[in-house]
């Protein structure tokens, strides 16, 4: 490693003026509703796009087509098979005007899942959810890059969990609807007319963001010039780099040997095999306790409530602590006694609010997991590489939760139950590992260069990122 100066840790970073602060949170404030809630709402329409198939499913299509459950479970796969080989998208963020892109993927995603709506076949009904996990691989998977680009790391834990927190919030708004569409009385079937309705958003909101997300801390066109400025320099001070439009390759290389990358993809795998097929097969496992297709609907609103409640309250939990991965290992555990409960449990009472345990337990851990990959790469480059190797191992955990459940292992589905059970059990021993790993490699630095902390970012790291010796790993 190249000699590397390690100045004294400038004043400014802990003696800000409370005047300054001041400021700085006032444009913050002014900022958040913009970045926050655009980026938020259109993952939002995005769930809803990606697990509209299980309400149509249940809504007649399965029925009108002769699905099989094998077919089932490819509709399910195809979309997450799209979006592992286009994963690597997330590199664009680190040097094209975002709103634009982000635009462009929504228009991509809003028109392929209305599209839906006309299909005729299974191979074309393939196709389009095919288009949808490639136009979404070009988005959602990139939002914890860009709000990085905003927020220092202590902050991330509440915004990452805002934006996470709009999938159960989808997935409550999608049941209730989906609840009310299908007693609507139209020409068309009430799946088709899910489709239609469930996408068009979509359209409207890649409008908006084009014209509201900013594309940088200093290019916010509803901030003066000034304001620009402290949220610029704000941001600066938290990463230790500014967003030059550039993709550094050394740090790209550079997340391909970290450790970190392949521990927290297997945690994500792990997460996503529970996570990802979630909403695609609530309403049947509802339905396989006794309620009727349209009583299911309604009911898988209430665990997303709850898990929605949970998320943004454990994510502002972790960062007062400054810790993701004991917290990890609490959800992952409670996500795993919910599946524990489904797989042992016949009485309906029991399952049901086994499935608040298993929302409330999957979710927050995911939005933690996603943080603490950007907690610590030391550089954007590096950051987008890692959420690009992060995603691509873990999308893979959803095509084997599609799998899970059968429809000749119901009405109890326990094979896929169990399996559900241990893989969150496995997730949370290996955060367990790697917070041992972070905490060992902080002393070790500790020990060798003298004292850090989070709130210290070296300014070379976009030659260094994180093997500068001077930062210190989030827990």
């Amino acid at each position: 490693m190249p000699e590397v100066h390690m100045p004294e840790k400038p004043e400014v970073m802990h003696n800000e003026t409370s005047q300054n602060k001041r400021k700085a949170s006032s444009q913050e404030a002014r900022l958040e509703p913009y970045s926050a809630s655009s980026l938020g709402v259109l993952y939002l329409v995005s769930y809803i796009d990606r697990g509209n198939v299980g309400n149509a499913y249940t809504a007649g299509m399965g029925k009108a087509w002769g699905i099989t459950s094998d077919q089932y479970s490819w509709i399910v796969t195809i979309l997450y098979i799209g979006y592992i080989v286009f994963h690597w998208l997330i590199l664009v963020w680190t040097f094209v005007p975002l709103p634009l892109w982000t635009a462009l993927m929504a228009l991509g995603w809003g028109s392929m899942s209305m599209i839906q709506a006309a299909t005729t076949s299974f191979e074309g009904i393939m196709a389009l959810r095919f288009l949808i996990g490639a136009f979404e691989a070009g988005y959602v998977p990139a939002v914890a890059l860009y709000l990085t680009f905003f927020y220092h790391r202590q902050e991330m834990g509440l915004r990452y969990g805002l934006f996470i927190s709009f999938s159960p919030l989808a997935s409550c708004f999608a049941s209730a609807l989906a609840y009310g569409l299908t007693h609507a009385k139209t020409s068309i079937e009430n799946w088709q007319l899910l489709f239609l309705v469930e996408g068009a958003p979509t359209i409207f909101l890649a409008v908006v963001a084009y014209f509201y997300l900013p594309a940088a801390p200093s290019m916010c066109r509803f901030l003066t010039a000034r304001e620009n400025e402290i949220i610029s320099q704000r941001a600066i001070k938290g990463r230790g780099e500014k967003r030059d439009g550039k993709l550094h390759f050394k740090q790209v290389f550079a997340a391909f040997y970290d450790y970190k990358n392949y521990l927290q993809a297997m945690i994500i795998f792990c997460l996503n095999t529970a996570f990802g097929s979630l909403p695609a097969y609530l309403p049947t496992i509802l339905t396989s306790m006794g309620y009727t297709s349209i009583n299911a609907q309604g009911l898988s609103a209430c665990p997303y409530l709850t898990a929605y409640v949970i998320c943004v309250s454990a994510s502002f939990l972790s960062d007062k602590l400054r810790m993701r991965g004991p917290l990890i290992v609490f959800f992952c555990s409670a996500g795993a006694v919910g599946y524990i409960l489904l797989a042992t449990i016949h009485t309906t009472g029991v399952r049901y609010f086994a499935t608040f345990l298993v929302c409330a337990g999957v979710f927050p851990a995911v939005a933690l997991t996603f943080t603490w990959v950007t907690d610590n790469q030391g550089s954007a480059s590096k950051r987008g590489a890692g959420l690009a190797i992060f995603g691509m191992f873990g999308q893979c955990g959803p095509i084997l939760g599609a799998r899970l459940f059968p429809k000749k292992d119901g009405p109890w589905y326990s094979k896929g139950m169990w399996v559900c059970a241990g893989i969150l059990f496995a997730a949370a021993g290996v955060a367990c590992i790697l917070s041992l790993c972070l905490r060992m490699q902080n002393k070790r630095r500790d020990r060798k260069h003298g004292k850090s902390d989070l709130d210290y970012v070296p300014a070379e790291v976009h030659d260094l990122g994180d093997a500068h010796p001077m930062y210190r790993y989030v827990l």
